[in-house]
């Protein structure tokens, strides 16, 4: 079973030393702050490939943790211009390793969330569904795939619970260029450590006609009205402390003048 690609299919940083290498500083059992917000809330991901446009459908009820990094990481641009670096035929397309040189953003991306509690009815994986890879129990941090037709044996792990699925644009995703194939040792695609270590200067080079995201948009939808009211008190706050700077700077202003 341990030369089973179907075992190590979504490990994020499984097989190369070089990725847990990076990660040793950064990477705790679930270290990411309590999951907040609404379970109704959701978002459209749209995004322009190398290969045509996708839309994307999340929803923060299937996975509260998984949702909420994923759709912060593509608000924040981590995944622009990064690679799709392992397409499988019929099993898996993953991504997530993006080129940022934000050293803030970069930290945050590979933090490790908690897992997010089962969905039985979600399983089997569908063609098209988003889960994050993991290696371990809690592990899940930037990492993710997009499941094929055959991916039913997905689901198992605890990492493995799917935050959304592909609405649109299917067709371009199944498209990818899989020539390269798995990754070492189960075909000849890029490992993740030097992807890691090197950008995209690895992939360009060594690897030049794998597919990319170019760039992508979200739209949030069903946002808690708490977190809304706490925008506008916010709001209110700010405004009563600038309007009682500006009568202060009045009355000094006029004792300075009657005096």
């Amino acid at each position: 079973m341990e030369d089973d690609p179907e075992v190590k299919e979504i490990m994020g940083d499984e097989v190369d030393d070089a990725a847990d290498e990076q990660r040793t500083n950064i990477r705790g059992s679930g270290n990411a702050p309590k999951s907040v917000g609404s379970d109704q809330e959701e978002a459209i991901v749209q995004c322009d490939t190398s290969a045509g446009p996708i839309t994307m459908h999340f929803y923060r009820s299937w996975s509260p943790h998984g949702y909420d990094r994923a759709t912060t990481l593509f608000e924040k641009g981590y995944f622009d211009h990064s690679h799709f670096f392992r397409v499988v035929d019929h099993f898996l397309v993953q991504f997530g390793i993006g080129y940022t040189t934000d050293k803030e953003l970069k930290a945050f991306s590979q933090s490790t969330i908690p897992d997010d509690p089962k969905r039985p009815e979600l399983l089997p994986f569908k063609e098209g569904m988003l889960a994050f890879a993991g290696s371990a129990p809690n592990s899940r941090s930037n990492e993710m795939f997009i499941a094929y037709d055959r991916a039913g044996s997905l689901g198992q792990s605890p990492w493995e619970t799917p935050f959304g699925k592909v609405t649109s644009g299917l067709e371009n995703v199944k498209n990818f260029y899989k020539g390269y194939g798995d990754m070492p040792p189960w075909g000849k695609g890029p490992k993740q450590g030097p992807i890691y270590k090197r950008g995209a200067d690895y992939i360009k080079k060594d690897f030049p006609l794998l597919d990319k995201f170019e760039t992508c948009s979200v739209q949030r939808m069903n946002q808690s009205s708490g977190s809304n009211n706490l925008i506008i008190l916010s709001s209110i706050v700010l405004s009563v402390i600038l309007g009682f700077g500006y009568l202060q700077r009045k009355k000094r202003k006029f004792n300075k003048i009657t005096y």
